[in-house]
């Protein structure tokens, strides 16, 4: 019951952090619907467990390869930057409201958006320090853990995107062309921030 408390807490935290996904998965429930922004969040879920997984089998690779390598934090930097353009140029013309994307196209995004940004991969390690070294846990303790702040998360975002969706019968085209252009500059901004770091 401990380990759930724990993972419901470090979930709670984890979803009131403001950062490229959060946005993203606003602006596709708004723009692509619901059901679009639950493909985005699954992509998301993915890669955090993936990377959890990964950072609880290699961590010090992680630690040299990843988390203190400049061409990493570079290569993330520009994918946002370069997102952030698309978003800017791409999607100015006539957006349409809750228009239709590809499954594996929004699963994918969400996948490669969370991945390219280093503070997710310095979270997770950091973690898994905290669980490893301080909660002294076992293996099967420690899934029970990540799989908790994993289930709170996802819980959360699905009630962000809901909201979202509800709001987005209110949008007008002028508005979801602000959205598209806010969004492309905040990931500009955020690609800027990793770069500049």
């Amino acid at each position: 019951m401990e380990l759930v408390l724990k993972g419901i807490i470090t979930g709670s935290l984890l979803s009131v952090f403001i950062g490229a996904t959060f946005f993203m998965l606003i602006e596709t429930s708004m723009t692509r619907g619901f059901k679009a922004a639950l493909w985005f969040d699954l992509g998301v879920l993915i890669c955090d467990a993936l990377i959890i997984s990964t950072v609880y089998f290699f961590t010090s690779w992680i630690t040299k390869t990843l988390v203190n390598n400049t061409y990493f934090s570079m290569a993330g930097g520009i994918a946002f930057v370069g997102f952030g353009i698309n978003y800017i140029f791409a999607r100015r013309r006539e957006p349409i409201l809750q228009s239709k994307s590809p499954i594996a196209k929004l699963v994918f995004n969400g996948f490669f958006i969370n991945l390219l940004n280093p503070a997710v991969v310095v979270f997770w390690l950091g973690s898994m320090a905290v669980a490893l070294s301080h909660f002294n846990m076992t293996g099967k303790q420690t899934l029970v853990y990540f799989a908790t702040t994993l289930g709170v998360v996802a819980i959360f975002d699905v009630a962000k995107a809901y909201f979202a969706y509800r709001l987005s019968h209110f949008l007008s085209h002028r508005i979801l062309r602000v959205i598209y252009i806010c969004s492309g500059v905040l990931m500009i901004g955020f690609g800027f921030y990793i770069l500049l770091k």
